[in-house]
């Protein structure tokens, strides 16, 4: 039971390719809610882990890597998706990869000192969520210029706020 976590984790990492497929695929449809129910359950699923996982103490060094693994690997599919679609979202993009390999090299350097694996902060969960609801409404409503903008914009201003966030809780602790 302890390891179910793990499993939804190892799910959502299996639901990008169908995400990246869906997305395409009916990009121009009604059908692309698939693509958009694709994406909630994935986050439906990140939700449950982390709530079972806290619930029952069913917290493992795996899933501390895999269940940010899985969120951030999903993040950055739909941010190469939304740029394929308009380029206006390689100003996210670029900031997802240059922050998510700073978290890692952070955070490797921190283990290698700790000598254990930190769990994701308030800030970094609040990231996720609006992540999630603004990608959530590219899905399904694409093609307006406008909102694109403002929904790059947001995510952009989220994703500098929690680096910012982790580099000073980071730069406290040494």
């Amino acid at each position: 039971m302890k390891h179910i976590p793990n499993i939804l984790s190892v799910i959502r990492l299996l639901m990008i390719p169908l995400f990246v497929f869906s997305y395409f695929e009916y990009s121009n449809s009604p059908e692309c809610y698939i693509a958009a129910g694709i994406y909630a359950l994935a986050w439906l699923t990140d939700a449950l882990d982390g709530y079972l996982a806290r619930r029952f103490n069913w917290i493992t060094d795996a899933g501390k890597i895999l269940d940010p693994l899985a969120d951030k690997l999903m993040q950055i599919t739909a941010a190469v998706c939304f740029t394929v679609d308009n380029i206006i979202f390689l100003v996210l993009l670029i900031p997802i990869v240059i922050k998510e390999i700073a978290m890692m090299v952070g955070g490797i350097l921190v283990i290698k000192r700790n000598k254990k694996v930190t769990q994701a902060r308030w800030y970094g969960k609040l990231a996720t969520v609006i992540l999630f609801l603004c990608a959530f409404l590219r899905i399904i409503v694409r093609g307006n210029a406008v909102l694109d903008i403002i929904i790059c914009a947001v995510m952009v201003a989220m994703l500098i706020f929690s680096f910012l966030m982790y580099y000073l809780k980071v730069y406290k602790e040494r």
